[in-house]
Parts: structure tokens; C-alpha cells; sequence
């Protein structure tokens, strides 16, 4: 993150809403518990939340008013990263620091749930932005603690009842449906748990 000033309150916001992402994405809870990334593998996931904080906080649009820096409205609409760059970033730290091909649909689903945080934190709608986080941070400790895994695709659910869009909306059979090395198995569909998220089955690496 820049060090250039404080960070903006959406900026610290949007960091807690995609540390909770990352605890939620099955994948790299795998990469790290097994010791893909070697003895740093949870150094490295600290430092994935990190780039995709400050890939946002660096290409973000500020405004500043009595002394407070915030980031501008106009970012919800044109986020810093759309979800194509977002995927590849993830792709890319999975394959050189975790040795890991990701090829169970996982990574376009994560990238716009972490586009989603963005835009509720910059441009909340019907949940205040600490609400949103909130609801996020609550969902990784409860995955947590039961071991649950639970993968990105539908975030908590707005007040009004309505889930945020799919993020992996063009997600189709052509793609392998497992975190690789492994050996291929027939694609699950997806149970959607009653907080939104996208309930899978852990991934095994053989």
C-alpha cells in the first residue's frame, strides 16, 4: 500500500473487505496449508492481499476535503482494475509463488467479488460499506473455524434481499474444474450457502 499519505477510509475498508476474500477462497487456503508457496507460503499470501490493495489505492481517483483524502465516487463505475486484469494478477501469483494452476473456476468469481467490495466501499448502495465488510469478515471466521470451504461467486447478501451480481458469469465445461497437479474429476455445481457464498468442496493436490 502507498505510503505516500493515509490511507483513505474506503482504501482501509476495501483492504479488510479483500483479506476477508482471500481467507474465503479455497485454492490458497490449500496452497497455503499445504506448503505450496514453501516456508513463506503465508508470508505470500499477505503479500497477494498487499498487490491487490495497492493496485487499487495507486490507480484510484482522490478527492480531499477538510484535511480527509477520499477516493472519488467515479471509481465504482471505472474501477482501477477491471475483472480480466484482476483474474490474471490472481492467475499469476498462484502459478510462480504457489506453483499452483488454478482450474476450478475459482478465479473469475474472487475477482469480481473483489470488485464488488470496491464498489460498495467507493459507492455504497443499500449497506453502509462497513456493513458490507463486516458481513465478509464474519463469513471468513466462520469458514474458518469450521473449515468449511467457501468460494467467492456471491457475496453477502443487500439488505433488500438481492445477492451482488455473479462475477463468473461466463464460466463454462472448456475450463478444467479442479486446482491442478491433480487428477480430473467431474465438475460440481455450485450450493449457494444462505450468506451468498459459493459452498465447494476442498480441492486435493496430488
Amino acid at each position: 500500500m502507498s505510503t505516500d499519505a493515509a490511507p483513505a477510509p474506503q482504501i482501509l475498508l476495501f483492504a479488510r473487505g479483500v483479506v476477508a476474500l482471500l481467507d474465503l477462497w479455497p485454492a490458497l487456503t490449500i496452497a497455503v496449508r499445504e506448503g505450496w508457496g514453501g516456508h513463506e507460503s503465508a508470508d505470500k499470501k499477505t503479500w497477494l492481499a498487499s498487490e491487490l490493495i495497492d493496485a487499487f489505492e495507486s490507480r484510484a481517483d482522490y478527492a480531499e476535503a477538510d484535511g480527509v483524502r477520499t477516493v472519488e465516487p467515479s471509481n465504482a463505475a471505472d474501477p482501477p482494475l477491471d475483472i480480466d486484469q484482476l483474474a490474471d494478477l490472481l492467475t499469476q501469483v498462484m502459478s510462480d509463488e504457489f506453483d499452483a494452476a488454478i482450474e476450478d473456476g475459482s478465479v473469475e468469481p474472487l475477482a469480481g467479488d473483489i470488485l464488488r467490495v470496491w464498489r460498495d466501499v467507493v459507492a455504497p448502495s443499500t449497506r453502509t460499506p462497513e456493513e458490507t465488510v463486516a458481513a465478509l469478515e464474519r463469513k471468513a471466521a466462520e469458514v474458518t473455524r469450521s473449515g468449511v470451504a467457501a468460494t467467492s461467486g456471491g457475496g453477502p447478501e443487500e439488505e433488500d434481499g438481492s445477492d451482488w451480481e455473479s462475477g463468473s458469469e461466463d464460466d463454462d465445461d472448456d475450463e478444467a474444474p479442479q486446482l491442478v497437479p491433480a487428477e480430473p474429476r467431474q465438475r460440481q455445481e455450485p450450493v449457494v450457502d444462505e450468506d451468498g457464498f459459493t459452498v465447494v468442496q476442498k480441492g486435493r493436490r496430488r
